[in-house]
């Protein structure tokens, strides 16, 4: 008679199954995706930009800042269009320093005069135009 529990514990046969298991086991479960927000090479995500642009052209719509630019020469629609064209840094910066324009007081209004000189300082850099006071 042949003997069955000899025929399940040969080796030949234990070696395939272990093969068999290493291969199945190399097989990567299956995948999960899901979507993530795209971010800029700085990190900074495309939805926090955009958040940034709109608080400076909110701050850009008051009269304050409209007046000041249009003494530099520079119109809105100039401005705005080289919105979009400044960097992270400099987008963060301004944003920074809008948002806390509308607090009011004295501070506010510091803070206003310092928000609308780097503005027309940073668009001049990008727009290549220089105020020369004689």
């Amino acid at each position: 008679m042949y003997d069955r529990s000899r025929w399940v514990l040969d080796i030949r046969i234990c070696w395939m199954v272990l093969f068999a298991f290493c291969c199945l086991s190399l097989i990567p479960a299956n995948g999960s995706a899901s979507l993530i927000e795209s971010r800029l090479s700085g990190g900074e995500s495309l939805m926090q930009r955009e958040a940034e642009i709109e608080t400076i052209r909110q701050t850009l719509e008051r009269e304050v800042v409209v007046q000041r630019l249009a003494d530099y020469g520079l119109s809105p629609e100039e401005v705005s269009a080289k919105l979009p064209t400044l960097s992270d840094e400099q987008l963060h910066q301004l944003a920074s320093l809008s948002e806390s324009l509308g607090e009011g007081g004295i501070l506010g209004a510091v803070i206003a005069i310092l928000v609308i000189v780097l503005l027309v300082i940073v668009i001049l850099k990008v727009t290549d135009k220089q105020v020369i006071v004689k």
